[in-house]
């Protein structure tokens, strides 16, 4: 079908609805506009009577504003502040306690001076021999447990300096220390 075929059936659709809801609205009940003009009647004199209520309990202006005043008992915090006080000026002025001296490292032995030089000829060996061995590696542990922090650190630092530089290579599993 052409468009132009098409018009009167649109436009009696659109003229069969408008008067649908035209006589539905004309002929509608009257009593839903009375019911609901009545409940709004009566929340209108609702509204009045709390306004009313509202205005009977509101303050005067000749009515002095309330105030509340809550004793302190200064005399008992001054005292306290002062104690204070003194305890921090005490405190401040006291003189300081001198820092403990620093703990000197321990002195070598002569059995730590022996293992020491015991370990370096282990690590010169083994950085002649370019390896280090499983048996060095247990010879080395033995001797750590008998030096000075300095010394365990000046020997463990020349092997991993040598083992670092490709100088000497480590043939086992495990750490080399």
């Amino acid at each position: 079908m052409s468009t132009s075929r098409l018009w009167p059936f649109v436009g009696v659709a659109i003229l069969s609805g408008a008067a649908g809801f035209g006589a539905a609205a004309w002929l509608g009940p009257a009593e839903g506009r009375a019911v609901q003009s009545g409940a709004l009647e009566r929340q209108e004199a609702r509204l009045e009577e709390a306004l009313r209520k509202l205005e009977a309990c509101q303050p005067t202006a000749e009515a002095p504003p309330m105030r509340a005043t809550v004793a302190v008992d200064t005399s008992g915090l001054r005292e306290e502040i002062r104690q204070i006080l003194k305890e921090e000026l005490r405190a401040a002025t006291s003189a300081p306690t001198p820092p403990a001296p620093e703990p000197r490292p321990p002195q070598p032995t002569p059995q730590s001076v022996a293992a020491f030089s015991q370990g370096r000829r282990l690590v010169e060996n083994a950085v002649a021999t370019g390896r280090w061995s499983e048996a060095q590696r247990e010879e080395l542990r033995a001797l750590l447990s008998q030096l000075t922090p300095e010394q365990r650190q000046e020997i463990i630092r020349t092997l991993v300096v040598n083992i670092n530089g490709g100088k000497v290579k480590v043939d086992l599993v495990g750490a080399p220390f």
